[in-house]
């Protein structure tokens, strides 16, 4: 099974020089579990032109109480008419910051989260990868 999310993650990180290690991004079966299931829902209910990016600290002690909360959140904002501004929440402890971009063509991908060690700047994490998006 090929991991999206680490696909996605070198790519961004190639088209910025660095390396997924650099970025402090984490991949575990936790991780993968948990970003797997909220691209699918991501897939399932947003609007066409709208794709939302994700960042999360790691360690993810709560997963499953986790990603419920997030799907929530999720739901919420894209149904509202937000767009293009960070949204900052905790859950169980992780620091998480969502950006709903507002794509001018119906891009491929739909969702990219990232979970990310505590010390990595987030909003450069979204920025990197906002950049690679345009420039897909």
């Amino acid at each position: 099974m090929i991991n999206v999310e680490k696909e996605i993650a070198t790519k961004i990180a190639l088209k910025n020089g660095l390396t997924v290690k650099k970025l402090g991004l984490r991949f575990d079966k936790v991780v993968v579990r948990l970003l797997g299931n909220l691209r699918t829902l991501v897939e399932e209910v947003s609007p066409e032109k709208r794709i939302v990016l994700m960042t999360i600290t790691a360690p993810i002690k709560l997963a499953a109480k986790t990603e419920y909360e997030l799907e929530q959140q999720i739901k919420s904002i894209l149904s509202s008419d937000n767009g293009n501004d960070d949204l900052f929440m905790s859950v169980f402890q992780n620091k998480i910051r969502l950006r709903i971009i507002n794509f001018s063509s119906n891009h491929v991908v739909k969702f990219v989260g990232l979970v990310h060690n505590p010390s990595t700047d987030a909003k450069l994490l979204l920025d990197l990868t906002t950049a690679w998006l345009y420039a897909e």
